[in-house]
């Protein structure tokens, strides 16, 4: 029995090293988010009638209240939220589907 708990622990080890990180994955999704943007010179920015590269469940800045944006942790455009006020400040939250 210990025979292949022992086996199972290594195969796990072997695996887990070979995979890359989690953060590097949604970093390299969205690349764009990792640097500045003018004319604020802000990591997320507006683009149209959404933002772009805002973080789910941080505040939200009064031009962004009742917007729409995207998430800057998945797939571009694929996490959709919207700044709602929530308990004690206006905040990102998943917007209904649609």
């Amino acid at each position: 029995m210990r025979n292949v708990f022992a086996a199972t622990v290594a195969t796990a080890s072997l695996l887990l090293a070979v995979l890359p990180p989690a953060a590097s994955a949604g970093a390299a999704a969205r690349p764009y988010c990792n640097e500045k943007h003018p004319p604020k010179d802000r990591y997320y920015y507006k683009h149209k009638k959404h933002w772009d590269c805002v973080g789910e469940h941080l505040t939200c800045s009064k031009e962004q209240r009742g917007a729409y944006g995207y998430s800057m942790n998945h797939a571009p455009h694929t996490r959709r939220l919207r700044c709602v006020f929530w308990t004690d400040a206006y905040r990102w939250k998943p917007a209904p589907t649609r």
